[in-house]
C-alpha cells in the first residue's frame, strides 16, 4: 500500500514538472566528458526524464517481488502443504489406532510430529492413545501433563490423567483432577458426571447430591434418571448419618429418598427402618404395604417383622397375612405366607400355598422351605434331604446381582462389590453362595438324622 502512494506520488511530481518544464524557452544539453546529448527542449528532457524514472520504479518493485515476495510466497506453500500432508498423517493415524492397527498407527503419528507444530494438542492426544494401548502408561501421563500447559488442550489432557486416575483406581486424584476440570469449563457433561460418580465411589455422598443438582439444572440427565440417582445417594447418606448417630438427618435423607422413588425397595427399607427407630412403627407399616402392594420383594420382610414385634405371634401372623393380601396372586405372597406359616407352626397352611405355586415358581428357596417342612412337621429327614437335593439343582435364588460383572452382594449398595455405582440389580444370578442362602436348613442336621 505504501509502495503505490509512494509510486503516484513520484509519477504526480514528474507531470508537475514536466508542466513547469515546458514553458521554459531554453535548451539543454547533456555531457558526460567528449559525450554531448542534445540539445533539447525543456518538455522533451522531462517526458524521457519521467520514462526513466517510471521504468526505474517498474524494475525496482518487480526486484522487490521477485526477491522478497516471490521466495515468501514459496516458503508459505511449502509451509501450508507441510502442514496438510501432517493432518493427514494425523487422521491416518487416529483410523489406524481405531482399527487396532498399532504398528501403523505408531508411523503416522511420528510422520505427522514430523509436520506439525511442536505443541499440536492433537498429535500429542494420539500419541498419548498409543502410548496406552502399548502398555506405555508412564509415557502417556507425561503427554497428557503436557496438553494441560496448552489452553486449547487443557481439558482434553484432564480427562486423559482422569482415566489413567480412575485405571489405578486412585480415587483421590480422580476427584482432584475433576475439580480442576470442572473450574476450566464447569459445562462440561463428562466432567459433571464423572464428578457426581467418583464422589459416590468415595462415599462423599452429600458432595454427590450438589453434582447431581448441577446435572439436573444443567439437563445433562433427564428426570426419571435424576429421581433415581437422588434415590440412590439419599439412602446412603441417611446411612451414613445414622452410623454417625445422627438420626434426624438419616430420617430426612431416607424420606427424601422415600419421595424421590417410591417403588424403589431399597428406598422404602431405609425409610421404613429410619421411622422404626423413632417409634413410628405405623408409618413404616404403611410404606412397606405399599411397596408389597406393587411389586412385593423378600428383603421388604425383615423389616416389615421389625415393625410389629410388638404384637403377639397370632398377631403377627395375621399382619403377615393382611400384606400379602394386598397382591396375594404373586409367588413372593405365597411364598412368605408358607414361611411364616412354618415359622408360627401352620404346616399343612404351609404346604396349601406351596402347592399354589407354579412350576416355574419353584426355585432352590421352596425346594429348602419344603425341606424344612418335612423337618419340622413330621420329622421326616429322608423326605427333607430329597427336597435338599432337588435345590441343589434348581433354579437359584434371586439376589442383588453386579450387571457388570455378575457378582452377587448379600444387601444392596449403591457400589457394588465390584466397585460399580448403581448396577446391582434383583433377579437370578448364576449361582449363589451356600453362605449366602436364608434360612436354609442345617445340611449335616439332616444327614445326622437320615
Amino acid at each position: 500500500m505504501v509502495g503505490t502512494l509512494a509510486f503516484f506520488a513520484v509519477t504526480a511530481g514528474l507531470i508537475w514538472a514536466v508542466q513547469i518544464l515546458s514553458a521554459a524557452p531554453t535548451q539543454i544539453e547533456l555531457t558526460w566528458g567528449n559525450w554531448i546529448v542534445g540539445p533539447y527542449a525543456p518538455d522533451e528532457v522531462a517526458v524521457a526524464a519521467t520514462c526513466l524514472l517510471l521504468i526505474f520504479l517498474i524494475l525496482w518493485n518487480f526486484g522487490i517481488w521477485a526477491l522478497w515476495q516471490k521466495p515468501r510466497a514459496i516458503i508459505g506453500n511449502l509451509r501450508q502443504r507441510r502442514h496438510e500432508e501432517g493432518f493427514k498423517a494425523l487422521t491416518r493415524g487416529m483410523v489406524a489406532l481405531s482399527t487396532g492397527d498399532m504398528k501403523e498407527a505408531s508411523k503416522q503419528q511420528i510422520r505427522a510430529e514430523a509436520r506439525l507444530p511442536p505443541n499440536q494438542a492433537l498429535n500429542k492426544m494420539l500419541a498419548a492413545q498409543i502410548a496406552e494401548k502399548n502398555g506405555d502408561f508412564a509415557i502417556a501421563v507425561n503427554l497428557f501433563e503436557e496438553m494441560t500447559e496448552i489452553d486449547e488442550a487443557r481439558l482434553l489432557g484432564l480427562q486423559g490423567l482422569y482415566n489413567q486416575a480412575r485405571r489405578d483406581g486412585d480415587i483421590s486424584r480422580a476427584l482432584a483432577l475433576l475439580d480442576n476440570a470442572n473450574k476450566t469449563n464447569p459445562s462440561t457433561p463428562w466432567v459433571l458426571e464423572s464428578l457426581f460418580r467418583v464422589q459416590a465411589l468415595a462415599g462423599h455422598w452429600i458432595k454427590a447430591r450438589e453434582s447431581l443438582r448441577q446435572l439436573e439444572r444443567k439437563k445433562l440427565v433427564n428426570s426419571q434418571q435424576a429421581k433415581h440417582w437422588r434415590a440412590v445417594v439419599d439412602i446412603e447418606a441417611s446411612r451414613e448419618c445414622a452410623a454417625q448417630n445422627d438420626e434426624k438427618r438419616a430420617l430426612l435423607f431416607g424420606k427424601e429418598a422415600y419421595n424421590a422413588e417410591p417403588n424403589f425397595i431399597p428406598a422404602v427399607i431405609q425409610y421404613a427402618e429410619m421411622e422404626i427407630r423413632f417409634g413410628r412403627v405405623g408409618k413404616a407399616e404403611k410404606a412397606i404395604s405399599s411397596a408389597w402392594h406393587l411389586s412385593p420383594h423378600p428383603n421388604l420382610l425383615p423389616v416389615f417383622e421389625a415393625s410389629i414385634e410388638v404384637h403377639r405371634s397370632e398377631k403377627q401372623f395375621a399382619k403377615f397375612k393382611a400384606l400379602a393380601s394386598t397382591n396375594i396372586d404373586h409367588p413372593e405372597s405365597r411364598i412368605m405366607l408358607a414361611r411364616e406359616a412354618v415359622r408360627f407352626g401352620h404346616f399343612e397352611e404351609a404346604r396349601s400355598h406351596i402347592r399354589q405355586l407354579s412350576e416355574s415358581d419353584t426355585d432352590a428357596r421352596v425346594c429348602r422351605l419344603m425341606a424344612d417342612i418335612e423337618l419340622k412337621a413330621d420329622g421326616n429327614s429322608a423326605a427333607a434331604s430329597s427336597w435338599m437335593a432337588q435345590a441343589s439343582i434348581s433354579a437359584p435364588d434371586p439376589a442383588w446381582v453386579c450387571r457388570e460383572t455378575g457378582t452377587v452382594a448379600v444387601n444392596w449398595s449403591a457400589i457394588s462389590p465390584a466397585g460399580a455405582f448403581d448396577s446391582l440389580e434383583w433377579k437370578r444370578p448364576n449361582y449363589i453362595p451356600s453362605a449366602q442362602l436364608p434360612n436354609a436348613p442345617d445340611p449335616s442336621l439332616l444327614i445326622g438324622r437320615a
